[in-house]
């Protein structure tokens, strides 16, 4: 269920009063929104074992309780209102859990879920890195190409996930309606090597998976062709807001993931001057980690490849876009 329709679904709860219930799904087991005293809740009936504990996080409760002969995990947001990250987190518990065919597994999946989602808005406040200004001005650049070529806004902004992948809470920057993957790397001039972050980034889920390289330099203040980095986002943004509440709803909750707040003019330093896309198409051959293959109890894998050593995989741009039925 997209952001949009739960924010409908959670705004006609709390319209009512206190204790109002609108069933969100049943599979595995029954959510629902709730109104709890004038805050957002999402009640989840089922039963966990005393070892199953579950624990608060950054901008919510966790909290088990019982109605009737029912016991339910009720996950509240702690400010009024109905917080991008809150409505983010409901859709992530549902998409992760749906997808459960035992009662089991989608508690296993529901308690991982809400500890990944924990670990996830508590981790990382404050400004964005260089790197991850510079990762981000890709993305974007990408997101504004697809609108441009014809994508409908809240497509593409939903098939951005870059905000959620660098956290775990994904695999691949952008992920479309049909499984599709395109991963985004920026580069220096001339490309040289690009950084993989995670085993999991150059292995396709299912379906054709691209990697796309930017180059991105830094721009002298003097130059006329400079894309200020901060300037860029807030036009995207105003596109996506005229698109409609789901474009603009989709993008906001993007922007919190990443901690990015533009009104901040300390990103007023970032200008770039990019160049032309770089395409790779993932498929057999491909250079990369083989995850069956680590050893047990490895983590944070992070490696590094030549550019040049990729050009059997090369592939042009613009035919990726008609691919893309643009």
């Amino acid at each position: 269920m997209e952001v949009a329709s739960l924010r409908s679904l959670f705004e006609q709860v709390l319209a009512g009063t206190s204790g109002r219930m609108v069933v969100l799904g049943q599979t595995p087991f029954m959510f629902a929104a709730v109104n709890d005293n004038s805050r957002a809740s999402l009640f989840i009936r089922v039963s966990l074992a005393p070892s199953q504990v579950v624990s608060d996080g950054q901008g919510f409760s966790v909290s088990t309780t019982r109605s009737g002969s029912n016991d339910y995990v009720q996950i509240t947001a702690s400010d009024g209102g109905l917080p991008p990250l809150f409505l983010k987190l409901v859709e992530y518990l549902l998409e992760r859990v749906s997808v459960a065919t035992t009662t089991d597994e989608g508690i296993d999946a529901l308690i991982r879920s809400i500890e990944e989602y924990r670990r996830f808005v508590g981790q990382r406040r404050g400004r964005l890195s260089e790197s991850l200004v510079r990762g981000t001005f890709a993305e974007l650049v990408l997101l504004r190409t697809l609108i441009t070529a014809g994508m409908s806004a809240p497509d593409a902004v939903k098939a951005w996930r870059g905000p959620w992948a660098k956290a775990g809470l994904g695999v691949h920057d952008f992920t479309f309606a049909d499984g599709r993957g395109i991963e985004v790397k920026s580069t220096h001039q001339p490309p040289g090597t690009i950084r993989v972050s995670s085993p999991g980034q150059l292995v396709p889920v299912g379906q054709a998976l691209d990697l796309l390289v930017l180059p991105v330099e830094d721009a002298p203040r003097d130059s006329g062709a400079a894309i200020p980095f901060r300037q860029y986002a807030q036009q995207l943004g105003e596109a996506l807001a005229s698109a409609g509440p789901s474009a603009a709803e989709t993008w906001d909750a993007a922007l919190d993931a990443l901690t990015l707040d533009l009104s901040d003019e300390w990103y007023d330093r970032y200008r770039f001057l990019p160049g032309d896309w770089l395409r790779f198409q993932v498929r057999d051959g491909f250079p990369h980690l083989d995850i069956p293959s680590l050893p047990a109890g490895m983590i944070d894998v992070h490696y590094s490849l030549e550019l040049l050593r990729l050009s059997p995989f090369a592939a042009r741009f613009d035919a990726l876009l008609g691919e893309l039925g643009l």
